[in-house]
């Protein structure tokens, strides 16, 4: 039997900092990159859309490195950790 090897929201410690409206602290986050290392609007819909479709994928927040999918999204040097895209 295979066993799965749980991992811990990388959030979890500076919880009290990220308000209760995701969308805000993301959109201050993607404020916060350089113009060059965002990924923009169509890089970003593409990956959300991979996102979305993976069973690694628990209501936004991505069970094989524990990032919110939304956010490693931003960042053009930002990658999926199952290299699904």
């Amino acid at each position: 039997m295979t066993q799965t090897k749980l991992r811990f929201c990388r959030l979890c410690d500076i919880i009290d900092g990220i308000p209760d409206d995701i969308g805000e602290y993301a959109d201050r986050l993607y404020s916060l990159l350089d113009e060059d290392e965002r990924a923009g609007k169509e890089l970003m819909d593409e990956r959300l859309n991979v996102c979305g479709e993976c069973e690694k994928n628990a209501d936004g927040t991505c069970l094989e490195c524990g990032c919110y999918c939304i956010i490693r999204s931003f960042a053009v040097s930002k990658h999926c950790p199952v290299d699904k895209w």
